[in-house]
């Protein structure tokens, strides 16, 4: 593995375990990780002449589901509907990747879209900072309307080149 990858695989691996003490932080960092590894990468091949990373998008998807596992865990501390509903959606999407990387057929992605991600930001922020919420079934079908949405769009615009 060339010096990229360990800096890539290092610091992609080390971000999600705040997500144990810090749910909704430790998940905005991860996403934040997820996002800064292509400029990373790019930046060290072009000013240290570093190598580049091995099967990027593959690579990439895998350290993705490891940070996606480690909310999955924090998810079981959860009770209740949040608790069921996080099950579902990380199982459902988890399905959804091993399809794709069975099939490589990109619609699927957006048969399975990642509402799971979201899903924990949203309950981990009201939880955390909206204790006196309450999630009610109604509540729930209507936030993960509007999850559905935002993730729905951005698929699109990330990985169709539709808007």
């Amino acid at each position: 593995m060339t010096v990229t990858t360990w800096v890539i695989v290092a610091y992609r691996l080390l971000v999600p375990l705040t997500i144990f003490r810090w749910p909704f932080l430790g998940a905005v960092l991860s996403i934040i990780a997820d996002a800064l590894d292509i400029v990373i990468v790019t930046l060290m091949i072009r000013y240290l002449h570093a190598g580049d990373v091995w099967s990027y998008h593959e690579f990439d998807k895998y350290l993705d589901t490891y940070y996606l596992f480690i909310e999955w865990i924090v998810a079981q501390r959860w009770a209740g509907l949040p608790r069921w509903t996080a099950n579902v959606l990380f199982f459902y999407r988890v399905i959804g990747v091993v399809l794709f990387e069975v099939t490589d057929a990109r619609w699927l992605l957006l048969v399975f879209p990642a509402l799971f991600d979201f899903f924990f930001l949203y309950y981990a922020f009201a939880s955390e900072y909206v204790p006196w919420y309450e999630v009610t079934p109604r509540r729930l079908f209507l936030w993960l309307a509007v999850l559905f949405v935002l993730t729905f769009s951005d698929y699109l615009t990330r990985h169709w080149n539709i808007y």
